[in-house]
């Protein structure tokens, strides 16, 4: 298991632009209470399932498995 730590930034002008290579992002939701989250997204060229579990404080477990893109 993982553990997702929420941060936030503030991102200044367009530098950043140039770090890296865009990639198109596609997702849903198939729950959303407070107990989980179940995501799904495709990220380019591989899918992924994503179960978060309940907020503690500013951390939460987080488990991902990659999914057939069908």
């Amino acid at each position: 298991m993982g553990v997702e730590i929420e941060r936030k930034f503030l991102v200044r002008g367009d530098a950043w632009k140039a770090l890296g290579e865009p990639v198109f992002f596609r997702q849903g939701y198939l729950s959303s209470h407070k107990e989980r989250v179940v995501r799904v997204r495709i990220e380019g060229e591989r899918a992924v399932m994503t179960i978060k579990g309940r907020n503690v404080g500013a951390t939460r477990g987080e488990w991902e498995y990659p999914i057939p893109m069908a």
